[in-house]
């Protein structure tokens, strides 16, 4: 499974995310859906060949950066994309990481 967002700012200058997952099997159905339990159900659809399902969310965010908190926590890969359609630089949901390499000792 793989996710896509993307953001329309509303007159009440709320975020308003909407968020697709697309390539959603059977009984994964429930898991996305109590991962987005917080988020309303805004459309769906389906693949006839690959009998795959398409879930569309929406939900609105106060500031970008309660976004990024909850995208960097979402259990699937997410791309977030521009106002272009083009993808953000920034890792989101699997790909988001630390940094890798030395660990400070902590004192």
């Amino acid at each position: 499974m793989e996710a896509t967002a993307w953001c329309d700012l509303d007159s009440n200058g709320i975020y308003q995310y909407r968020l697709q997952v697309n390539n959603v099997g059977g009984r994964s159905v429930k898991n996305v859906a109590a991962t987005c339990a917080d988020w309303r159900n805004a459309g769906f659809g389906w693949n006839p060949e690959t009998e795959y399902k398409i879930l569309i969310f929406s939900r609105g965010f106060k500031t970008q950066k309660e976004w990024l908190k909850w995208a960097k926590q979402f259990p699937y890969k997410l791309v977030e994309l521009n106002s272009k359609g083009k993808p953000k630089p920034i890792k989101l949901g699997v790909d988001f990481r630390e940094k890798s390499g030395r660990k400070r000792k902590r004192k």
